[in-house]
């Protein structure tokens, strides 16, 4: 018995191949100013990703470049700020330390925005290529202004 191509059961997804000189890369700049982490890391990683552009494919990179401003104006919510720690371990017996995320805004906001972008890119080699596209500052001035990047407006709900 012949199949029909369609299985009643899985349906086929048809995605465009793009070639790497097809992709064309815009430059976003998201400003971080009291604007929730995660709302802002689910934004900067579709744009990233490229999921907004109708030549989608899951394996290809063909998202844009997005730099993000004010990295240190960026809004937690809840108690999460004293209340939420971030580990790491040195590898040694009894290594394990922690910092709260208000530790780590403080000193290393940037770091605290990129790890919240790159924990929602793929884990491979698609996604350290995807990720060398973020560019995050602390504040309200960044390298980037001959790439001519076009604002991108975050839309909320009131907190």
């Amino acid at each position: 018995m012949a199949s029909s191509g369609l299985n009643k059961t899985r349906k086929f997804c048809v995605y465009v191949h793009p070639k790497a000189g097809d992709v064309t890369r815009t430059w976003h700049v998201i400003d971080a100013t009291d604007v929730v982490l995660g709302r802002l890391a689910v934004q900067a990683a579709n744009l990233l990703r490229g999921k907004h552009k109708p030549t989608f494919a899951p394996h290809v990179d063909g998202g844009d470049f997005v730099v993000i401003i004010n990295a240190e104006k960026v809004a937690i919510s809840g108690n999460k700020r004293e209340g939420k720690f971030l580990y790491h371990h040195s590898g040694h017996p009894g290594g394990l330390k922690s910092r709260s995320v208000g530790e780590v805004l403080d000193k290393n906001p940037d770091r605290l925005v990129e790890k919240a972008v790159v924990g929602m890119l793929p884990k491979n080699k698609l996604g350290r290529a995807i990720s060398s596209k973020l560019k995050v500052y602390a504040g309200p001035n960044h390298p980037h202004a001959a790439q001519q990047p076009v604002p991108f407006e975050i839309k909320q709900v009131a907190q």
